[in-house]
């Protein structure tokens, strides 16, 4: 049997899984929760073990049922053109990524990104942790990714608002609120 790429990642993504049911295994010992209900020490590490184990288990899957070699498409559909255009042109120029940024763009974006991570640290005492990271959110994605206004605060609004509901309310964990104190 030749180690394919295939089988290679098959092996490579039941070797994660086998790792995130050891890691979930042996966080349990931590206790899930406490004795009055709230979060334990090992809540965290068995929920992260037992996502990586359903993910790799996933990949496993995957991996095992796709074919080796993939016929190509010869009807001449356009999205089979176009995808083999994409892969040309990435090819032809590998310091540009799919979305057409090169690797200087990609470079600026990433210290941009983290400038504004730095920011949102040092707004949690002012405005909270929640407010902050909505705003640093809004800020990438309209700032750096160039996303529509609308849609990007409508996801910012969704994810400050899960956050809020997972951690604060079902959860129970102080979140800080800063000196204005909204949520």
């Amino acid at each position: 049997m030749t180690l394919t790429p295939r089988i290679a990642r098959a092996a490579f993504s039941a070797a994660l899984a086998l790792l995130g049911i050891a890691a979930a295994v042996i966080a349990s010992g931590y206790g899930v929760t406490q004795d009055n209900g709230q979060v334990g020490a090992g809540f965290l590490p068995v929920a992260l073990g037992a996502i990586m184990a359903l993910l790799a288990g996933a990949d496993v899957v995957m991996a095992l049922r796709e074919r080796e070699e993939r016929a190509p498409d010869e009807g001449g559909s356009l999205a089979a053109e176009v995808d083999a255009a994409a892969i040309d042109h990435v090819a032809e120029s590998p310091d540009v990524d799919a979305l057409g940024r090169t690797q200087r763009q990609r470079n600026r974006m990433l210290v941009i990104v983290a400038a504004m991570l730095l920011g949102a640290l040092l707004l949690v005492p002012v405005l909270g942790l929640l407010l902050s990271l909505g705003a640093l959110m809004l800020a990438v994605a309209i700032g750096v990714e160039r996303r529509p206004v609308v849609s990007s605060t409508i996801v910012t609004v969704v994810v400050v608002g899960a956050f809020h509901l997972v951690f604060g309310v079902l959860l129970r964990v102080p979140l800080p609120t800063g000196l204005i104190g909204l949520i």
